[in-house]
């Protein structure tokens, strides 16, 4: 028998900690974090769409690459509320990488959209080259200020190792963070010029 739920597509609250793996309390909590939305209300009762399932699959990924409740809240404060679930699953592609359980090859993604394979090669450079550079400059940053810092607190150099791989996901968050808002604004320049 289908329900009202069935027919829009939405899901109740148990179908939802089914579908998702998160208990009825922690969807409860991320939302009055803000974390995910609230339920959509028909009459009494609170339904929860594929909106509500790709914000909490992204919760549980960011989890699970370390990242604390309050970066959690910081990087889904940057997605905005009119976010579609694909925009979403975009984020939830960018922290793959973190768990090296995939090569990603650029270049022949690239061409295989019909990119000329110099100009495929040319953005696979910048790639290679700018995360060259955030490694030295985030490597340096970690030898000068954050060693010292943790030898002095008597940590050992494996929990330094953990604070490396912890960083990973948010280096990764905070590269996609200014690659948008500089696409945004180089874009916004753009229409503007056009606009004239």
């Amino acid at each position: 028998m289908e329900t009202e739920s069935d027919e829009a597509g939405l899901l109740t609250l148990e179908e939802l900690t089914e579908r998702t793996g998160v208990s009825a309390r922690n969807v409860r909590f991320y939302t009055s974090r803000g974390l995910v939305p609230s339920p959509i209300r028909r009459g009494r009762s609170g339904y929860y769409g594929p909106d509500h399932v790709a914000r909490l699959e992204l919760v549980r990924e960011l989890q699970g690459h370390g990242f604390t409740l309050s970066a959690i809240e910081r990087y889904v404060e940057q997605i905005p509320a009119s976010a579609t679930p694909s925009d979403i699953a975009r984020h939830l592609s960018l922290l793959a990488p973190v768990t090296a359980d995939r090569d990603v090859d650029v270049s022949g993604d690239l061409s295989g959209m019909g990119i000329s394979p110099e100009a495929a090669e040319a953005v696979a450079e910048v790639y290679a080259e700018h995360g060259r550079q955030v490694a030295q400059e985030l490597s340096e940053i970690v030898r000068t200020m954050v060693w010292p810092q943790f030898r002095e607190a008597g940590y050992t150099a494996e929990q330094l190792r953990e604070f490396i791989h912890r960083l990973k996901p948010l280096t990764i968050a905070g590269l996609v963070t200014a690659y948008e808002q500089a696409i945004d604004e180089s874009q916004a320049s753009y229409d503007g010029r056009r606009a004239r």
